[in-house]
């Protein structure tokens, strides 16, 4: 029996591949945060995609990312601080010293942010969504989504909810 041999070429495997916007965050997205967040300017690096924002939070965003956070959103000092889990005062005095946000706090904010985004794409008129958050819901267990914003979770809740709207499902 003879033994047949193969040759196998080497190819490249430096290719591009074009995968679904979904597994990545779709662009239109991206750049609503980026706005939310008060721009590249702002933010202080370019962001090309969802993953940036881990370098970003790492060294900590700037101040004045959540003054413009805060303003788009119609929050009160008291709200935002809520929100990423940080006193009035200390928020206050990180405002009046132009201090960075930690770590935990940018991603938070990140976060925030992206919950924001996507209510605006689903309900496609931003006064429309914050009466939505100010709403009782009974997919949320009766609650405000508004209540829900100041935790990962709540925040990862809001953003499968919102999905759930966005595709019709009864929710």
């Amino acid at each position: 029996m003879t033994e047949k041999k193969h040759s196998y070429e080497r190819k490249s495997l430096a290719r591009t591949v074009n995968e679904p916007a979904i597994f990545y965050g779709d662009n239109n997205t991206l750049q609503l945060i980026i706005q939310l967040l008060g721009g590249v300017n702002v933010i202080g690096q370019k962001i090309r995609n969802m993953l940036d924002f881990l370098t970003v939070a790492e060294k900590g965003l700037p101040i004045s990312v959540l003054q413009k956070l805060q303003k788009r959103m119609q929050f009160t000092n008291r709200e935002i601080g809520q929100t990423l889990d940080m006193s009035e005062s200390t928020l206050q005095r990180r405002y009046k010293l132009n201090q960075k946000l930690d770590k935990k706090e940018s991603e938070s904010a990140i976060d925030v942010a992206s919950v924001w985004a996507k209510g605006i794409e689903v309900f496609l008129d931003e006064e429309d969504f914050r009466v939505w958050l100010h709403t009782k819901n009974v997919a949320l267990g009766n609650n405000k989504p508004l209540s829900l914003l100041n935790s990962p979770i709540g925040r990862q809740e809001l953003k499968d909810l919102l999905a759930r709207i966005e595709w019709g499902i009864y929710s």
